[in-house]
């Protein structure tokens, strides 16, 4: 079974996946974003690189796809201010597999 990669993100970062041979999705606001987003998982792409700036505001679409078996979105740092929200999604993909927070502090 061949699984199809995509990324979805700011044009300077998806020319990073364009060179190892990745579909790639350049975007340039939200909208055209969430159009492309909903492409991409229709045309039954296994793996989804987000960057995190974009992420943030689609959250509500990748949470429907959050508990199923594909697509399995990863989101990656953006060009944009850092604000954890890739860091706070895999520490919840973390406990689901686990059963515990292995990232907290302390």
């Amino acid at each position: 079974m061949n699984t199809k990669i995509a990324a979805l993100g700011e044009k300077d970062i998806m020319l990073i996946f364009r060179a190892v041979g990745v579909a790639v999705f350049p975007v340039n606001t939200i909208i055209e974003a969430e159009d492309k987003l909903k492409k991409i998982i229709k045309e039954e792409y296994g793996i989804i690189f987000m960057t995190e700036t974009i992420a943030i505001k689609l959250d509500s679409i990748i949470k429907q796809y959050s508990f199923k078996l594909l697509p399995s979105i990863v989101i990656i740092p953006g060009l944009g201010e850092r604000n954890n929200y890739a860091i706070d999604i895999l520490r919840q993909a973390i406990i689901k597999a686990v059963g515990a927070d292995v990232m907290a502090e302390g």
